[in-house]
């Protein structure tokens, strides 16, 4: 029965150090996530204009955000560029050819974007798919990847809304 209780209060113990070390990388992912919104500020009106004007809900920002912490420049290691990391390919088929050009890149995503919620129908699915590529989530499912981006996504918007509230 000691034993017993001795393991409770040492799982117990173990518990509570865990939630303070996800605590803190969570205030650290916070402040980080601040950072790069801040780094996006400038851009943000023309983003959000251009999704309005593509009839894409303006929560997609964040999926900028997360993808290239709006550098005109970003590069993945698989060739995704730019703003938006969009596939060279993928930016030709929906009418960009530059995608360090902020609209020209922002316009592409909009369109892929709307391609994707014809065929999934959540936000989410859609961030994934725009990862992965639909017929990858489709024959495969999330990848840890995606899943992480997803994450993020709704981590930036968190800190996004934060900012708002603190800022009133």
């Amino acid at each position: 029965m000691a034993i017993q209780i001795l393991r409770n209060m040492l799982l117990g113990l173990l518990m509570y150090v865990l939630a303070l070390v996800f605590a803190t990388i969570r205030i650290a992912n916070a402040q980080e996530f601040n950072t790069w919104l801040d780094g996006c500020d400038s851009y943000r009106a023309k983003v959000e204009q251009i999704l309005d004007e593509e009839h894409i809900s303006r929560n997609y920002y964040y999926l900028m955000v997360a993808e290239s912490r709006c550098t005109d420049k970003a590069v993945s290691v698989k060739g995704a560029l730019g703003f938006w990391q969009l596939m060279p390919a993928t930016a030709k088929h929906y009418g960009c050819r530059d995608l360090y050009n902020l609209e020209c890149a922002t316009r592409a995503a909009a369109r892929y974007i709307r391609h994707l919620e014809t065929v999934f129908n959540r936000f989410d699915d859609v961030i994934a798919a725009y990862n992965m590529g639909g017929h990858n989530l489709k024959r495969h499912g999330k990848t840890r990847q995606a899943l992480g981006l997803i994450y993020t996504v709704h981590r930036i918007m968190q800190a996004d809304e934060r900012r708002h509230h603190d800022n009133q």
